[in-house]
Order: structure tokens, then C-alpha cells, then sequence
């Protein structure tokens, strides 16, 4: 099958696997039961529309030891939670099921609140789009029963490929073949870069292509 590259873009972050991103919070549904918190996180990973009461409405640092005194936009606990900064952005664009919970941060003592406003960043939208046989650098995730890829962690600049109807539908979503790995439109991302919030998530263009026949 033949492929031509669009005049148009979308754009992908690794920061599902970022390292500087995950922060030491324990939530209210982990210690309420952990197996089914960390259900919800991959369920979420995957994109799949969950309820408000999976997700947490108080999370707490872990450790005592741990001095944080600020988190920045967009951080992971096992849980995904982003600043009314980045929420207010988020909301002006197509969401579809994806949602923003709210929760309140604490300091380890449980009691002491950080400043401002936080949610939960609930994943909630997949599409079907990727396109591997035009994605080169794209790895095949070796020991699944089912096609699912992987993007490199670096030099990502178009190497991935998406079909024409990535251009339909939410604004922020996950590949149904795809793993670590989340989406945004190029008009999302603009809006982000406007705002100074997309830093965190390093995102790379991923090249728009239709099928010739």
C-alpha cells in the first residue's frame, strides 16, 4: 500500500515514561485499594472512559523524607494531574470522554494543602490511525498477542505516521496500537506553547499521511 505525506500535523509525548515527571504522592484510592488504583491507571493508559470515583480526590506525599514545595503543570504519580493552568487550556479544545477530576494535593501531614488548583487527568479518547508500515523507527512491542508499538525515546522528529482521520475527533487521545505514548492536534499543542505548558512534554510532529488508493 502507497502512501503520501498531508499538509498537516499532529504532534506525540513520550512523557508517560519521563522519569523527571513522576512525583512521590500516595492517593486516597491507593491505600483504599491498591489493585484496583493501579487498574485505573492502566485503564487510563489506554484510554478508556472511566467514572469520577475511580479516580482520587485527595493524594498526599508519599514520604516524609520528601521535601516537594511546588509540582509543575503536568506530573504522575501512577495518577495524571495537571494545574488549573493547564486544565483551563485543555477545556477550551475536544475532549470527547476524556476528563478532568478534581483533587486536592497535600503535603505529607495530610493536612497542609499546596497552593492552587489540581485535576485528575482522566485519558478517555483512542483512535485507530497509526499507520506502521510508514513509521520506520516505531518499535513492535515483542511478547503481546496483539500489534502494538512503541515510540523510540529520542530522534522522533515525523517518525511516526498517522492516516488521514487522525484529523476528526478529540484534540488529546491515545492509539489503540500504541503504548506509552499520548497525542495531541497541532491546534492543542499552539494553544499549550502560547501558554508557556508544553516543556514537560516534549512533544515531536508526527507526519499525516493518506492512503493513494
Amino acid at each position: 500500500m502507497s502512501y503520501r505525506t498531508l499538509d498537516a500535523r499532529v504532534w506525540a509525548t513520550n512523557c508517560l515514561t519521563d522519569g523527571e515527571l513522576i512525583y512521590g504522592f500516595r492517593s486516597d484510592k491507593s491505600l483504599e485499594d491498591e489493585e484496583r488504583a493501579a487498574d485505573t491507571m492502566n485503564r487510563a493508559e489506554r484510554g478508556e472512559p472511566q467514572p469520577a470515583d475511580c479516580f482520587p480526590k485527595e493524594m498526599y506525599v508519599a514520604s516524609e523524607y520528601e521535601k516537594i514545595k511546588t509540582v509543575p503543570d503536568i506530573f504522575t504519580s501512577g495518577f495524571w494531574v495537571v494545574s488549573a493552568r493547564f486544565a483551563e487550556v485543555l477545556r477550551r479544545f475536544e475532549l470527547g470522554q476524556t476528563e478532568l477530576y478534581p483533587v486536592k494535593l497535600f503535603h505529607h501531614d495530610r493536612k497542609t494543602p499546596f497552593e492552587g488548583e489540581y485535576f485528575t487527568l482522566a485519558f478517555g479518547e483512542t483512535k485507530d490511525t497509526f499507520v506502521p508500515e510508514e513509521s520506520p523507527k516505531a518499535n513492535k512491542i515483542p511478547f503481546t498477542k496483539s500489534d502494538l508499538w512503541g515510540p523510540k525515546y529520542s530522534d522522533n522528529e515525523d517518525s511516526l505516521a498517522l492516516s488521514s482521520e487522525v484529523l476528526q475527533g478529540a484534540d488529546l487521545w491515545m492509539e489503540k496500537k500504541m503504548r506509552k505514548v499520548f497525542f495531541l492536534s497541532d491546534r492543542l499543542v499552539e494553544a499549550l506553547n502560547a501558554e508557556k505548558l508544553t516543556k514537560p512534554l516534549k512533544p515531536y510532529r508526527c507526519r499525516v499521511v493518506s492512503n493513494l488508493h
